[in-house]
């Protein structure tokens, strides 16, 4: 895991722990949904095991003529929607579900792409980095899950975490996975090929995140942080 310690007033500590949960928004632009060439398709979710907190969906969007090629990454929020009160599988159900309600957090256009990155602002409490690469857009997640700690996915942790979008000919749609997941014991979990994921699921109480799981396309569990 790596930590970083951040100088902040004490007083911002309930905010910092609890913002996670409530609706969260940052400049948002991206090329006009209405337009039936273009297509949205979620392809990862953060998901917290708390009653009334929100999940958020990380989103490819496409040119349905060539759905190889990403016109950019975003993420916005599910409000309401959590495995607490939906299960995990049903917080799942409502991000495919066009009907659920959606909150904008934070678009990346593809050209920006290795220069900036995804962010949830408010106390800085995630980050998503996105580089490109033969085999698809290699991610960094950076989140934060207490006062002075980060959990990080990918970039200097890569070896220990990692994960990866890439476009699925088998499946014709874009598709998370991990090279490598070691989990709370040290063992990594990915065989001969990469392990697809649908998302992670996160408890959080009053003094930050304690457990942390990474969910297969197969609905296992993998434990990642328990504290």
């Amino acid at each position: 895991m790596h930590l970083r310690f951040i100088k902040m007033p004490l007083v911002l500590i309930f905010t910092l722990l609890t913002g996670v949960f409530g609706a969260l928004a940052s400049d948002f632009s991206q090329p006009q949904e209405h337009s039936a060439d273009i297509v949205k398709q979620p392809v990862f979710l953060f998901c917290p095991h708390r009653e009334s907190a929100n999940s958020w969906s990380l989103y490819v969007l496409v040119d349905k003529n060539d759905p190889t090629k990403p016109l950019g990454l975003g993420l916005e929020e599910l409000s309401g929607k959590n495995s607490k009160d939906n299960t995990y599988n049903g917080v799942l159900d409502a991000q495919k579900n066009p009907g659920t309600q959606r909150n904008p957090v934070s678009f990346l256009e593809a050209k920006n792409f290795g220069a900036s990155t995804l962010d949830i602002k408010e106390n800085n409490m995630l980050s998503i980095g996105v580089t490109p690469a033969k085999d698809g857009l290699h991610l960094e997640v950076n989140a934060r899950i207490s006062i002075d700690q980060h959990f990080i996915v990918g970039g200097s942790e890569k070896n220990l975490r990692d994960l990866v979008l890439a476009y699925s000919y088998l499946n014709k749609c874009w598709v998370a996975k991990s090279p490598a997941l070691q989990d709370k014991d040290g063992n990594n979990q990915v065989g001969r090929y990469a392990l697809p994921l649908t998302g992670i699921v996160f408890t959080a109480s009053a003094t930050g995140v304690s457990r942390i799981a990474a969910v297969t396309n197969l609905g296992s569990a993998i434990m990642l942080m328990d504290r």
